[in-house]
């Protein structure tokens, strides 16, 4: 038995950490396709936008490619999220990954917030890749150009 916890106390859980604002996030590594510096995607959202409503957020300088979960069916169908700053994967040690408390959890601010880690004595806060929703955090920076004709 003594084997099978030190097992789990190895378990890692691969995460893309980045920045938001003040806070540290993090998705589930399999749910990030790719990294770019430019949006390549139809449909875009600024991270900052899921934290807060003011609509002064720094433009992002680098771009997550998720899946869509909204269209589960079609694996081609993808959107970027905006952010600012570095963004790393990192191996976490499962059992430093909690659940949400029940007070945060009756007053989260996005249902894509579903849990909380400590890394290097900080906070990360833990979001459902599968609960983030490109057309409910737009951003205007994000908002395409348009032409006057």
């Amino acid at each position: 038995m003594p084997q099978q916890l030190d097992q789990h106390a190895q378990a890692q859980v691969a995460l893309v950490v980045f920045r938001v604002g003040p806070y540290r996030a993090a998705l589930d590594a399999c749910h990030v396709l790719a990294m770019t510096n430019h949006p390549t995607a139809s449909r875009t959202a600024n991270a900052q936008s899921l934290l807060d409503e003011d609509d002064d957020h720094a433009p992002p300088t680098r771009w997550l490619t998720l899946r869509d979960a909204q269209t589960a069916s079609d694996n081609q169908n993808t959107w970027q999220l905006g952010v600012s700053g570095d963004i790393t994967l990192q191996q976490l040690p499962a059992n430093r990954l909690y659940p949400l408390p029940k007070l945060l959890l009756s007053r989260r601010f996005s249902t894509a917030l579903c849990g909380l880690a400590f890394d290097q004595q900080q906070l990360v806060l833990l979001l459902d890749a599968r609960k983030l929703n490109p057309s409910l955090s737009q951003a205007p920076a994000l908002s395409q150009p348009t032409t006057n004709s």
